[in-house]
């Protein structure tokens, strides 16, 4: 199987994200660099998603707005603590 573009995206998010635990193991990560990490695990799990599908034979495409499908409102009776 040829390396499809959402695994790069992986490897490519993987990599910062190993690069920021690094800087916060050693004290010197600020609020940009948490905020960033949150962004990352969030992306990096819909990535993997993607990748599923696509080993599962779904034709899925890395789109600028892959993130969009994935944001969906709890609802109004979502328990006190979900973030979203």
């Amino acid at each position: 199987m040829s390396h499809s573009k959402i695994m790069q995206k992986i490897e490519d998010l993987s990599e910062e994200r190993e690069k920021l635990v690094a800087r916060e193991g050693a004290h010197h990560a600020g609020a940009a660099d948490h905020r960033r990490l949150d962004e990352i695990d969030h992306t990096l799990s819909v990535l993997w998603d993607l990748r599923r599908r696509e080993m599962a034979g779904e034709n899925v495409r890395l789109d600028e707005d892959f993130l969009d499908r994935y944001v969906v409102s709890p609802g109004d009776d979502a328990p006190g603590g979900y973030r979203w």
